[in-house]
């Protein structure tokens, strides 16, 4: 579930991060889009210069303004005028008659970049006077912004700091739904699995017992009593293949209660392989047991049930992927204060596609099992702290290494060392 998760999350993150460069290059030509745009346009502003310069003083002194400017100006709706070294109004168009006619410095200080009695202005010097001309009102925004230099570099800074935050708090969000999406999806799973199954098993037990009734019947042909085993013995499989399910399903969530108690390893992968040999009647799986002395010495807080189910299907899986014969190995040595466990055989290994599949988690499905087998013991290991790895042999074969097994301690103390 946890592999599962971060898999979903790390996908839907990348989606996201590749969403949020969509956005952000889209805004960012959008951008360059406008100002090259407005870079070729004067946006309806009225350029001061071009009208101060239409200005001329004739012999007398009087000053006129070229009659198309003059024209244009009061097109635009705007009035101008002249103010003399003195303040004094010398020349005007359109001047508002409730405006004053001649200025002091304050005032002429008060006005030249902003407004003279709500008009936006703008001022140009022409010789020693100044050029001034008004716009319409409420036709232009004109305010003051000012910003120390030491601030200039923070808000830049700022603006990344405020990026990264958002973009967190998305990222966070999103894991957030998904991980409670695959918490819904899992137990709607779980309780489904548990369904089927509880269905499934009092159908099964009844095929089960008359196929062994059948089995056993002396009125019934020899065929049909070989019939009525066969029937009994892919049953016997069907019912296993349910309890590897829910087992499966139960160490995938959490949901299977450990009974936890300071045993000898050693002495389960005794008990383990000595189950096998007595059951391997033809001889052709020879097992070979390998155990450190430190291992002998070593007790390991783990569930009795599920360590030995692990082993039986390691050694089983050898035994069912080499029907022809191969040599298996169980070694347990102690690394630091943890214990590790492999299992190898010298048969025809694992394919590159079951290998595929144990890497992402999931079953080495075959034609001769459903998968759950080599799952449960990832499962089991994980549960006991440890961690089961996969892989072929450069020799020949196939093993299964679990490192990690933990928590242990010496024989005879109460302490983990």
């Amino acid at each position: 579930m946890k592999g599962n998760f971060l898999r979903a999350a790390g996908g839907l993150a990348a989606g996201l991060a590749g969403v949020m460069a969509a956005v952000i290059a889209v805004n960012l030509v959008l951008f360059g889009f406008a100002v090259s745009y407005l870079s070729r346009t004067d946006g309806g502003r009225v350029r001061v210069s071009e009208y101060a310069e239409a200005l001329s003083q004739d012999a007398s002194g009087a000053w006129t303004m070229a009659a198309e400017e003059a024209e244009a100006l009061r097109g635009r709706g705007c009035w101008a005028m002249l103010l003399d070294a003195g303040g004094a109004v010398v020349w005007s168009q359109d001047l508002p008659d409730d405006l004053p006619r001649a200025y002091g410095p304050a005032q002429v200080a008060a006005f030249s970049r902003w407004y003279l009695a709500d008009w936006p202005v703008k001022v140009w010097a022409v010789g020693d006077g100044l050029f001034v001309l008004a716009q319409p009102r409420g036709s232009e925004w004109k305010y003051q912004v000012e910003m120390p230099t030491e601030q200039v570099g923070f808000w830049p800074v700022w603006g990344a700091v405020m990026l990264a935050a958002n973009a967190g708090l998305l990222l966070g969000a999103a894991a957030f739904i998904t991980h409670r999406a695959a918490r819904r999806r899992d137990a709607a799973r779980s309780e489904w699995i548990s369904a089927i199954s509880h269905d499934v098993r009092t159908p099964l037990s009844m095929v089960l017992g008359y196929a062994a009734a059948l089995e056993e019947a002396s009125e019934l042909s020899g065929e049909q009593r070989r019939q009525a085993g066969l029937i009994r013995e892919k049953g016997e499989q069907l019912r296993g293949l349910i309890a590897d399910l829910n087992l499966t399903n139960r160490l995938e969530y959490a949901m299977q209660p450990l009974k936890r108690e300071w045993l000898s390893p050693a002495a389960l992968v005794r008990e383990a392989a000595a189950n096998f040999l007595n059951e391997d009647l033809d001889g052709l799986h020879p097992l070979e047991v390998s155990i450190s002395p430190a291992a002998e010495e070593t007790r390991l807080l783990c569930d009795r049930q599920l360590l030995g189910r692990m082993l039986e299907n390691l050694i089983r899986n050898s035994v069912r992927h080499n029907p022809q014969g191969c040599a298996v190995r169980v070694s347990l040595e102690r690394q630091g204060r943890r214990l590790r466990l492999s299992v190898s055989d010298t048969g025809r290994g694992f394919s590159g596609e079951q290998l595929e599949r144990l890497g992402r988690g999931e079953g080495a499905q075959d034609e001769g099992g459903h998968g759950l087998g080599l799952r449960i013991v990832r499962d089991v290991a994980r549960a006991h702290g440890g961690r089961a790895r996969f892989a072929n042999l450069p020799e020949g074969g196939g093993a299964c290494v679990i490192d990690g097994l933990r928590p242990t301690r010496r024989a005879g103390r109460k302490i983990s060392s």
